[in-house]
């Protein structure tokens, strides 16, 4: 279950740290559902402040619709959208080339490409999160929508990241409405259940209504204090401690 906070307190306190606030979202290649979530989530970073930028790792990269490879060979990324939307970019060849040499930090490489934005969601598969965020002890979102097949999709994402060191799996089931809620948190709890046998251990959960918009702001704000954090410096890992406890003490979502 993840902790309560206050919604208000972690936006004053998003606002005022430095640095870029990296988002990774593990990806399925049959998700459905998922990717309207992912915008969702985008879209309320970006109206509460936070110029968003989504890189979809599952998605190359093309000449008519530049992406990461091309800002890497650059040397410069792109500015936000002039009309206040999140942006959505293709990285799938970026996000190979940033492990180029072996051993480089590829977040130092990526931070002075992201600096114009202030959230970024990485939308990638696990393997790809790992290899890039192994080292920093970041912590990936599965996104878990109704469905029986949502939740073997998720059940997977959580097996593959599993074997790997160095990140961890959170969940968030996110469900049209009230309507959904309690066979969503049967499904989630036996996901849990499952994740607790077979992986040994269970993920952190929470239980979202998505069609309330203050529950996925409060969703959304949770990512960035768990974020890995891009700084000029050095990436470093942020804490709510860090962030002077900031949180939402007034979680509108259900927690499992």
């Amino acid at each position: 279950m993840w902790p309560e906070a206050h919604q208000a307190a972690g936006l004053l306190g998003f606002v005022r740290a430095p640095g870029v606030r990296l988002v990774p979202v593990l990806s399925h290649p049959e998700a459905t559902l998922e990717l309207e979530v992912l915008w969702q989530l985008a879209l309320r970073l970006q109206q509460l402040g936070h110029a968003t930028l989504v890189l979809d790792a599952t998605a190359a990269e093309a000449p008519a619709a530049p992406g990461l490879l091309h800002w890497l060979h650059a040397g410069a990324g792109p500015r936000p959208d002039p009309t206040g939307q999140p942006m959505v970019a293709a990285a799938a060849q970026g996000l190979a080339a940033l492990q180029v040499p072996p051993g480089a930090d590829a977040l130092e490489r990526l931070e002075p490409l992201l600096r114009a934005f202030s959230a970024v969601l990485l939308y990638a598969p696990p393997a790809a999160v790992a290899a890039l965020l192994g080292a920093h002890d970041a912590s990936a979102l599965v996104l878990n929508v109704p469905g029986d097949a949502a939740v073997l999709r998720s059940y997977a994402l959580l097996k593959q990241m599993a074997a790997f060191p160095g990140v961890h799996a959170s969940l968030a089931t996110v469900t049209a409405g009230e309507g959904q809620v309690q066979g969503a948190q049967r499904s989630l709890q036996a996901l849990r259940e499952g994740c607790a046998r077979w992986l040994g251990a269970s993920p952190r959960a929470v239980l979202v209504n998505g069609a309330d918009a203050q529950a996925l702001g409060a969703l959304a704000l949770r990512l960035l204090e768990q974020a890995c954090t891009l700084a000029p410096q050095a990436p470093r890992r942020v804490h709510a401690s860090q962030a002077g406890h900031a949180g939402i003490r007034r979680y509108h979502g259900l927690s499992v």
